[in-house]
């Protein structure tokens, strides 16, 4: 060992020149390119996170700021598992409420409102928690009250758009609820209610539409109080509309429309052609002069024996019909039927509708159709195209409500992109954590490895030469 140690030169050979000098800037410049990578990568790492994550975070509510011109978007947005919830980002005023979604494979219906002053998509977490039971739009489009599908209930629930705020409103005993129509002035609701039994046709399972409107009492809610006047007169309260000036309204009882005030007085009776109700919400026109009647959803009004499962809510809107119209005085030419009408939604004033229509290829969209000579223009288009069930099935549309007391001054806009705000926070937390992993993994394969320490490699040799 010691010959092949005497073989080494004492002095070692010259470097190249400019060696040192290279490998100092090589390694300057390797030095800045890993802060720099390192730098980039956690700079994204937080700018997703901050898109992500931030979002979801439970801040501060802020009251949403209501437009002074509403409108309706030319199309409603699609299908989507992201669309926040109004308690997680109140839309502010919508300009409409409906269930959209399918069940053929999953369940995965939603309750949605729209935004009246831009393209604003969230769901209605408080009807999703009550089973989406059937829920009526203000005429301001500010507020949702609901009821509960669940069973009986001791309570309604109004939901307060502009801020994610929920009322409750005793009942002062469990019963079955169904809403059946809010005043033009904001002021007044009127429901049916019947104590459920859970029990006869519908077995033990607690169908609420279907006992309620069989037995349902109507019941007249002051919202202002949050009082109730029963009217045990009025029994079964089928479907119900306000008149204009919010101080009556008309209530179908088997093939009778009868007028009732505020009190609960009765001040006369229209007779409903057989086959048909009462527009359920909206069947009282502007002017007071006619009521629009519509043919049954269902099997009608209850008439002792048969009849009374209302399915208002929970039907998709796939057929087609007419509007018809009975003269609220008895006298006077009522306008000419509206044909092609999926729902009468409501009115742009006292010779103009608002409806749904489907066409021949299943496609729904909104219109407005002149009374009398039927001039129609469309106003907006659904997509009922396969997004729904993870992009299984068609989408299908029930339930749809619009702000009434909009429709007067309703312009239609460009729809823009959906903004469903802030995603799930589960979601959120699962894709900062995927960021995170990618990132260290980036950091890893950009960290510059280590290669053998020389001058120590140098010392031991001189020290091993010397032991020897």
């Amino acid at each position: 060992m010691r010959d092949l140690f005497a073989t080494v030169p004492d002095d070692p050979p010259p470097l190249p020149p400019g060696y040192l000098e290279g490998v100092l800037v090589r390694g300057r410049r390797s030095v800045r390119r890993h802060r720099i990578a390192t730098a980039a990568i956690w700079a994204v790492v937080v700018l997703v996170l901050a898109v992500l994550v931030v979002p979801g975070l439970p801040l501060p509510v802020q009251p949403a700021a209501p437009s002074t011109k509403p409108s309706l978007p030319d199309r409603f947005a699609g299908y989507s598992v992201l669309t926040s919830t109004v308690t997680s980002a109140p839309p502010g005023r919508a300009i409409a409420l409906y269930g959209y979604g399918n069940g053929e494979t999953f369940n995965m219906f939603q309750p949605l409102v729209v935004g009246s002053n831009g393209d604003t998509y969230r769901r209605v977490d408080a009807m999703e928690e009550r089973d989406s039971p059937s829920a009526l739009l203000s005429p301001d489009g500010a507020r949702v009250l609901l009821g509960d599908d669940r069973g009986a209930t001791g309570d309604l629930v109004l939901v307060d758009l502009t801020t994610g705020t929920r009322r409750s409103i005793p009942l002062g005993d469990q019963v079955g609820v169904r809403l059946l129509a809010w005043s033009p002035d904001g002021h007044h609701v009127a429901y049916s209610a019947a104590p459920l039994t859970n029990s006869g046709e519908f077995g033990t399972v607690g169908v609420v539409e279907a006992e309620v409107a069989r037995a349902g009492t109507l019941r007249l809610l002051d919202l202002s109080t949050g009082r109730s006047t029963d009217v045990p007169a009025i029994k079964p309260a089928w479907t119900a509309a306000f008149a204009p000036d919010s101080r009556r309204l008309a209530v179908q009882v088997g093939q009778v429309a009868h007028l009732v005030d505020l009190d609960g007085n009765e001040h006369g009776r229209i007779p409903i052609p057989g086959g048909r109700e009462l527009a359920a919400e909206v069947g009282w026109s502007p002017d007071g002069s006619h009521l629009a009647t519509v043919p049954w959803i269902g099997d009608g009004p209850f008439n002792g024996t048969t009849g009374g499962d209302p399915g208002h809510h929970s039907t998709f809107l796939w057929k087609v019909s007419d509007v018809t119209f009975v003269p609220t005085t008895g006298t006077g030419t009522p306008p000419a039927p509206v044909p092609d009408v999926a729902q009468l939604l409501g009115w742009r004033s006292a010779g103009s509708v608002v409806v749904a229509t489907i066409n021949t290829a299943g496609h729904m969209s909104l219109a407005e159709v002149r009374l009398g000579d039927g001039a129609r223009q469309t106003l907006a288009r659904f997509d009922t195209g396969h997004t729904c069930e993870l992009g299984l099935q068609s989408c299908q549309l029930f339930d749809l409500h619009l702000a009434t007391g909009l429709l007067t001054d309703l312009t239609v806009r460009d729809a823009g992109r959906p903004q469903r705000g802030p995603w799930p926070m589960p979601l959120n937390a699962a894709m900062g954590a995927a960021v995170i992993g990618v990132a260290y993994l980036l950091w890893r394969r950009t960290r510059p490895r280590r290669g053998p320490d020389r001058s120590a490699g140098a010392a031991s040799r001189a020290r091993l030469s010397s032991e020897m």
